[in-house]
């Protein structure tokens, strides 16, 4: 990243981000000089709120979630060319070039990273609680970055134990800093520590829109499960499911649980979310604006395959019909908050992915109890009898392991790339085969190991630092 241009922009920047209204209720902080803007506890609450604002800034979220999406095989692109707000068709032909349109995503992830740092250096770790609980939660959101970056940018860590480059891990806002990158192990290492030291640090329980000690524990049962730990994983998973803080969502409180922000009291399930409000649209920058507004990605016809393969489940009520000059196809609305595709509340962590995680971790080892978390998940999308899976019985699947994968692709289908996620780690190819589609990348079969399989660094900030080294394309 151009830390230079950063530092240039750094303060100024965290104030007029402060000054603005977001989701999160911040308060103006217009009047903030660069002598005082890092130093007593309101400066630091605004600055940290400005570090959230930039994670939910269109020119981030977005262009990740796009990245991690639209290149699964979850996804039907229905027409080439650069989408206004994507370049989607990059990411689903699997075209690397390091002009991509969506590596500003990288620029954008370092911008909230350095002002994190911002937040995390200006507080000792001997501070007050309500200084420590600010501090965590910096910890959290740049470790949260640096794992989103990696996903994107750095080779699954399965594939050789994760010593392949991965990303620049960084803690400084040091103007003359010119990072090399860090292999992906040592990135999972340092993204663990933060989000370990992170949950001792927060002790305030906020609403689920803020970073807490259970979504710390949350991304450190996701971490662990990509770097092929499944004791830590279940370790971390349980601790969240047994906190006591969660429960699933049941009934119409569930059919309606993507279309909402999340903050009714109702909502027991979400860890962690970048809530937007309804009023905060975010025009053709919103999520939605891929999917059902523009029906440029459709559901897929595996996906579908999957989800109407079991009567009584209620998941298919996550996406709608809409007509297209091919003919219907299903759109996922889960980036339509209360009927409007500009506005969504994507969710980083919920309950649900926990019982995955577990499920997924113990597939191998303790089969059964993997098979009772994927029921527990089944029962609650309506299925009973039949439907649900023993191990006699796993409706066909080849093993175990088949059977959590194709249930958290039903469950978590355009959520956070966990899609995308799970193919990589388990070492499988992303194929499609889309029968009649002309479409650059409807017909492909991309190893695990592809070099397509991750993004290259965006051209740019090659040349500014030359301790970086690009990935092959």
């Amino acid at each position: 990243m151009n830390i230079k241009w950063l530092s240039i922009i750094g303060v100024t920047a965290l104030m007029l981000i402060c000054s603005c209204k977001s989701a999160l209720d911040l308060k103006p902080k217009t009047d903030l000089d660069a002598g005082t803007a890092l130093t007593g506890y309101e400066n630091l609450k605004a600055a940290l709120n400005g570090v959230y604002s930039l994670v939910n800034d269109f020119k981030y979220l977005p262009r990740y979630m796009n990245l991690v999406e639209l290149s699964t095989d979850n996804t039907e692109v229905m027409k080439a060319g650069n989408n206004a707000t994507t370049a989607g068709i990059e990411c689903y032909s699997f075209k690397r070039t390091a002009s991509m349109l969506d590596i500003g995503a990288w620029n954008a992830a370092y911008k909230a990273i350095y002002h994190a740092n911002m937040v995390i250096n200006a507080i000792a770790d001997d501070a007050a609680p309500n200084m420590l609980q600010l501090k965590g939660e910096a910890l959290f959101l740049r470790a949260m970055l640096h794992m989103q970056l990696v996903q994107v940018f750095g080779k699954p860590y399965a594939q050789n134990a994760g010593a392949h480059p991965g990303i620049p891990y960084v803690f400084s806002t040091d103007a003359a800093l010119r990072p090399s990158r860090n292999t992906v192990k040592e990135v999972y290492s340092l993204a663990a520590a933060d989000y370990e030291k992170a949950a001792g640090m927060i002790a305030e329980t906020k609403s689920n829109a803020y970073a807490g000690k259970a979504a710390c524990w949350a991304a450190l049962a996701d971490l662990y499960l990509n770097a092929g730990d499944a004791a830590k994983a279940i370790s971390y998973a349980d601790k969240v499911i047994n906190s006591n803080q969660y429960t699933l969502m049941t009934g119409s409180n569930y059919l309606t649980y993507f279309s909402t922000d999340h903050s009714s009291a109702a909502d027991k399930e979400t860890i962690f979310t970048i809530k937007n409000l309804d009023s905060q649209g975010k025009g053709f920058y919103g999520l939605g604006y891929s999917y059902t507004q523009t029906k440029y990605a459709a559901v897929s016809a595996p996906l579908l395959s999957l989800l109407t393969e079991t009567a009584g489940d209620v998941r298919l009520a996550f996406y709608t019909k809409l007509s297209t000059p091919g003919g219907d196809r299903y759109f996922t609305n889960k980036f339509v908050q209360n009927g409007n595709p500009a506005v969504s509340s994507p969710v980083m962590y919920r309950l649900t992915d926990m019982y995955l995680v577990r499920a997924e971790a113990n597939a191998k080892t303790n089969p059964q109890a993997s098979l009772d978390d994927v029921n527990l998940l089944r029962k609650r999308a309506g299925i009973t009898g039949s439907g649900l899976y023993q191990l006699s019985d796993l409706h066909g699947r080849a093993s175990v392991l088949q059977v959590v994968l194709d249930e958290a692709r039903i469950e978590c289908a355009f959520e956070n790339g966990r899609r995308r996620a799970a193919l990589l780690r388990n070492g499988l190819p992303m194929v499609r085969d889309y029968a009649g589609s002309t479409v650059p990348g409807s017909h492909v079969n991309i190893a695990a190991t592809d070099n397509s399989v991750i993004y290259p660094l965006p051209a740019t900030e090659i040349t500014v630092n030359p301790n970086l080294t690009q990935n092959p394309f």
